[in-house]
């Protein structure tokens, strides 16, 4: 049976077997569309896995602003963070599936499940697609105190100093991280991944001087 259109500014609501997602430089989920409004009219949480401040904690509350204005609806940013995204992720998989609990997620979605072997929840059968909400370049920055003002210079400094200049993230498997370490492969460098617990904190890190 072919599922009825789409209402514009209404999300699709879930299935009774599907969780519904969101992802930043990914996919916003849920299944076909059905006339019945997104939560069965009750607010709407988005859950964001990171701290607040990061960039998909940014992402979620512009959405949830817009979503709310063109729906009518209530929609409220949760954040339950912790293991790189695998609290708030795990929180979701396990709440009822009736529209009214959405993840707004990113890289980690996905990495997490190789990189730490297992997870408490399945991405692909606990999890629909809905739409790519955003996207956003990947920036490398240092402290002022660092003596270097290009790519260049940092690399010749980091392979003067092996080991002893250390670099944050937002957690193992991250959208920071996995760039950094692919950067330090191509220019066999050795720097010291720092893990934060989301963005905002791996930001505030590099502005304190706690990392380069």
């Amino acid at each position: 049976m072919r599922a009825p259109p789409a209402v514009p500014g209404r999300v699709p609501a879930p299935s009774r077997h599907r969780r519904s997602t969101l992802a930043l430089v990914g996919v916003l989920s849920g299944p076909a569309a059905t006339a019945q409004p997104l939560g069965g009219g009750k607010a709407i949480r988005i859950v964001v896995p990171f701290p607040p401040g990061g960039s998909v904690d940014v992402i979620a509350r512009l959405l949830a602003a817009r979503m709310a204005e063109m729906s009518g609806q209530n929609f409220l940013v949760e954040n339950r963070s912790g293991a790189t995204g695998v609290i708030g992720t795990e929180y979701v998989a396990r709440s009822a599936p009736d529209g009214a609990t959405l993840l707004l997620n990113t890289l980690p979605f996905v990495v997490n499940v190789p990189l730490m072997g297992k997870v408490p929840y399945d991405p692909i059968r606990d999890f629909t697609p809905i739409s790519l909400v955003a996207t956003s370049p990947a920036m490398l920055v240092v402290h002022p105190s660092v003596p270097a003002r290009n790519l260049k210079d940092l690399i010749a400094l980091a392979k003067a100093k092996p080991g002893r200049m250390a670099f944050s993230s937002s957690g193992s498997g991250s959208n920071p991280h996995i760039p950094a370490e692919f950067m330090k492969q191509v220019t066999k460098t050795d720097i010291v991944h720092v893990p934060y617990k989301g963005g905002g904190p791996a930001l505030t890190a590099v502005l304190g001087g706690e990392v380069d």
